[in-house]
């Protein structure tokens, strides 16, 4: 069951108090009813600056989502030196009961829930509004949008098969609850990814309707605008292979003029920059919402866990004048028996203040994304065009590209994988091109994940198939 009802209780707590680690524990009668809680223009944006707040968690974008696309592929392992975190994730010997798969599956699904609130209740949370109290309501109301569509398809690609898994997408997606009723628990049923994949597009189009009627009154890139809900639309029609959508929704974004790819000497240094000039969307956090060991960063700086290091595989693919290879460096794994040399990832760093700020959309990855859509569409002249922008700014002195074809698509894949390394992208890239791979393992050990394959993606918690009758007999291929 989603459990919506306890979650859409705790709202106003989570607002007013911040998101705790043990949000989903707080009882709900001591919370006041969420019903009331969006009355007027302030509520709205405190439900707003909630939802963000939901997706700094440890269990969201505050480290999971961006860890285990890509320690489940080959860019990442965990040390043999470990604090048992993520281990049965990276050994694929994962099961529905696995506490990282249920804290992440109900901390994106509360994300939803408040989502949802915000669209239902902010039409009609403005009496007698102003002009410019209207156009910052309506302006909220896209950011909802924006963001249930993003955690829609972050659940999909977690918890589901990729698109082109069956010929008709006609295979389970997830559970899609687009309403939150707190006087009734839901308990939905799976989509298909098909279904799945509607609903995020219809999100994601409403939101860019929205913006737009609002006049994109907009925010820095810790906000849903105009732009972050085009380009992530593009990324969502790049999975479902509608290549003529992407390459056009990246050209109005890039078109826009609104961002600028971080010149060469600045793009490690400035990477986690807030709101630097390549950011699209990213997740804002400060010294104040301060994750502590739960960030992200501790889990590779030596001095904090340390516990996952970059893949030798990986580090290979760099060109030594490449200045990527400045989010890597070799040295050796933190205490007794560690590897050594090891490849220690700098990328995520901050175990002072943890106020490192997590990019979900970056520029780059726009240029990416156009470069493959042409490609697929037989454009290759203006797909090396997309591309060069990325290798040229990684190492000025570097040839253009020249291929064509399959190897142009080979290309642009491997170019994917050295610019969003680490970013949370690699094993959903290789499952929605249906490349196999080897997984690497500390002590020299691999796993040969052969694509498609039933373990490339999480189970349904069990929780959740145990509360809820409509998918108790709907669990992922291999994990009943």
């Amino acid at each position: 069951m989603l459990r919506h009802q306890h979650i859409v209780w705790v709202l106003i707590a989570a607002l007013l108090a911040g998101c705790g680690k043990d949000f989903l524990q707080q009882d709900p009668t001591a919370a006041t009813e969420t019903r009331h809680a969006i009355r007027d223009l302030a509520g709205l944006r405190a439900a707003i600056n909630g939802v963000y707040s939901l997706m700094q968690n440890e269990n969201y974008y505050g480290r999971t989502m961006l860890l285990l696309p890509d320690l489940r592929s080959d860019n990442e392992y965990i040390s043999v030196i470990n604090s048992n975190r993520y281990r049965n994730l990276d050994q694929y010997i994962v099961t529905a009961n696995d506490t990282y798969i249920t804290d992440s599956w109900n901390q994106l699904y509360s994300v939803v829930a408040n989502a949802n609130m915000v669209i239902q209740k902010g039409p009609s949370a403005l009496l007698a509004p102003s002009a410019a109290d209207s156009a910052e309501a309506t302006h909220i109301v896209a950011e909802a949008y924006a963001t249930r569509g993003l955690v829609f398809f972050d659940l999909v690609r977690m918890y589901a098969q990729a698109y082109n898994y069956t010929a008709d997408a006609s295979h389970m997606g997830i559970p899609l609850a687009v309403t939150t009723d707190v006087d009734a628990v839901q308990s939905p049923s799976r989509s298909s990814v098909k279904d799945t994949y509607a609903q995020i597009i219809a999100d994601l189009n409403e939101a860019i309707r929205l913006f737009r009627d609002s006049k994109n009154s907009g925010y820095g890139a810790g906000r849903m605008n105009l732009y972050s809900a085009q380009a992530l639309l593009a990324r969502v029609l790049l999975y479902k292979g509608d290549w003529e959508g992407a390459a056009a929704l990246t050209g109005q974004v890039i078109n826009s003029s609104k961002y600028s790819l971080l010149p060469t000497d600045k793009m490690v240094s400035d990477f986690n920059q807030a709101g630097n000039s390549e950011t699209i969307f990213e997740i804002i956090n400060t010294p104040v919402d301060n994750r502590s060991t739960d960030a992200l960063s501790a889990m590779f700086n030596q001095t904090a866990y340390g516990d996952v290091l970059a893949t030798d595989d990986v580090w290979k693919i760099y060109d030594e004048k490449d200045a990527r290879l400045g989010f890597l460096k070799k040295d050796k794994r933190a205490g007794n028996g560690g590897e050594n040399p090891a490849i220690i990832i700098t990328k995520y760093k901050d175990v002072t203040t943890f106020a490192e700020n997590i990019k979900v959309m970056r520029l780059a990855e726009l240029y990416l994304i156009r470069a493959e859509a042409l490609a697929h569409l037989g454009n290759d002249g203006e797909a090396r065009q997309a591309l060069d922008y990325v290798v040229l700014r990684a190492n000025p002195g570097a040839a253009p590209v020249t291929a064509g074809g399959k190897a142009l698509l080979d290309t642009i894949a491997l170019e994917r994988r050295k610019e969003l390394a680490f970013e949370g992208h690699r094993l959903f890239d290789m499952a929605r091109t249906g490349t196999s791979f080897v997984k690497f393992l500390a002590s020299n050990r691999i796993i040969t994940v052969a694509l498609p394959s039933p373990k490339i993606i999480l189970p349904i918690p069990q929780r959740e198939l145990d509360a809820n009758p409509n998918i108790r007999h709907q669990q992922n291929e291999g994990y009943n």
